[in-house]
């Protein structure tokens, strides 16, 4: 590889992120247009609990693939860097929030999102390069 691509992959990295972020902001939208959460009932948490899954899952089959053809090997390190702003985000009003409800389902959007990206990022890369 050579120099000049490697410094264009590595001036590219904070565009990725970024695109990213906003990437998993549109994932969680059309999710929740998707499956619109009912005004009350047994099913809410469950349908947030499907909401966070489903956006996740948009997300890492809109991201995995260019993320392993752009950054090849190392693109499961670049996913992992993707994922720490939406974490971030994800962890910085946690702390005024009391309701364990919240704090759960917060912590389990944040671990499909990280799960999903990291994984599917992984296993695309591994594809490509097997074959």
């Amino acid at each position: 590889m050579s120099r000049a691509g490697i410094a264009l992959r590595v001036a590219l990295l904070p565009v990725v992120m970024l695109v990213g972020v906003v990437l998993y902001g549109q994932a969680v939208i059309v999710a929740t247009k998707l499956m619109p959460l009912p005004e009350a009932g047994p099913l809410t948490i469950a349908v947030r609990v499907s909401q966070e899954f489903l956006a996740a899952t948009l997300n890492a089959a809109v991201a995995c693939y260019p993320l392993a053809r752009l950054y090849g090997r190392a693109a499961t390190g670049v996913a992992a860097l993707v994922a720490l702003p939406v974490a971030a985000a994800a962890l910085q009003g946690s702390g005024a929030e009391t309701d364990s409800m919240a704090l759960l389902l917060r912590g389990w959007a944040l671990l499909c999102f990280v799960v999903l990206l990291m994984g599917g990022t992984w296993l695309v890369a591994r594809r490509r390069k097997a074959g």
